[in-house]
């Protein structure tokens, strides 16, 4: 494993809110969509800006727990472009402008399946290299790009950014009053009651799942003003946050995976990222002195930096090739 840890704790700038400067942004991305089982996810395309002479490589986007792809997602997608790799967000079903019924349901089972169906419809797609596709994924979705690595042998690389990689660890540090609202939820859903909503993110001591204190602030900075994210989800009764542990596929991973964590997370839990770097075959990890949300804020520059260090590294054709 590969670790590096920024030096100083110097606030960098806030993401970009123009195109302004050295770099060259891609033009607007495409919209599509692309089957999921027998439903429709909604999916945006960035390419690099003007023609290119071989396929390109293409990272495949899938965001955090309740968020859509517009949120915080197209600053990077349009870096990544702008470095000459092709990006893929997308909706997770019940979500943003996806297919799926009830609304807001978080079924981490299906979301795995849209990730899966994401890399397949990007491999499907002209101009760019099917085996040179990489997986990301965000908190919660941080999670299922390891998971789907771990079960793709043709995934080039990954990316788990501040991920919710533990749900046991994650459980145990949201405390019994979250962990209590949500057994009453799934048992609410047990007895046939109509499915109890519960909020995503308040501010503390409210009843919602995510009430850290970096939280609600967190989620309102990264939202952006069209996106369609709704602060309540349903939560699948079969499926406790306690027993959502990618951290077990970390060993089954094959290709280069790069953990991003911050190390004033409060929630996605430092030690078990920790740990899943140790056991990566191939892992890498990158240490930043910020909180959950802060890739998109004030540590973008750094984070989106090393990642486009990382994705050159693993995706560029060698000259050999």
């Amino acid at each position: 494993m590969t670790d590096t840890t920024p030096e100083s704790d110097e606030e960098t700038e806030p993401h970009p809110t123009d195109t302004t400067g050295s770099t060259k942004i891609a033009g607007e991305a495409k919209e599509l969509r692309f089957r999921s089982d027998d439903e429709e996810c909604a999916a945006s395309l960035y390419r690099p800006d003007g023609p290119t002479e071989v396929d390109i490589p293409c990272v495949v986007m899938g965001n955090g727990f309740s968020l859509t792809r517009r949120d915080g997602l197209p600053y990077f997608a349009e870096r990544f472009a702008a470095a000459g790799i092709a990006t893929l967000t997308f909706d997770f079903r019940h979500l943003g402008d996806s297919d799926g019924e009830p609304r807001q349901l978080i079924d981490y089972q299906r979301q795995r399946a849209d990730l899966t169906a994401a890399i397949d419809f990007a491999r499907s797609l002209e101009g760019i290299d099917a085996d040179r596709i990489a997986t990301w994924g965000f908190s919660f979705g941080g999670g299922h790009a390891v998971h789907v690595a771990a079960n793709d042998d043709r995934v080039a690389a990954a990316v788990s950014m501040f991920p919710i990689i533990d749900g046991l660890a994650a459980a145990r540090e949201y405390g019994l009053r979250t962990n209590a609202r949500l057994i009453a939820a799934a048992a609410r859903a047990a007895m046939g009651r109509r499915p109890l909503r519960m909020r995503v993110t308040g501010p503390p001591g409210s009843p919602a799942v995510l009430n850290q204190p970096e939280a609600e602030p967190g989620f309102a900075a990264v939202c952006a003003e069209d996106s369609t994210w709704r602060n309540e989800f349903l939560a699948k009764p079969s499926q406790p946050l306690a027993e959502i542990r990618p951290v077990h596929d970390v060993p089954n991973v094959g290709c280069p995976l790069l953990f991003c964590l911050g190390t004033k997370d409060t929630i996605a839990p430092v030690g078990p990222i920790e740990r899943a770097a140790d056991r990566a075959p191939r892992g890498e990890l990158r240490r930043y002195p910020v909180g959950h949300f802060d890739g998109f804020l004030d540590a973008f520059e750094e984070v989106v930096g090393d990642q486009i260090e990382f994705l050159n590294r693993h995706l560029t054709v060698s000259p050999s090739a």
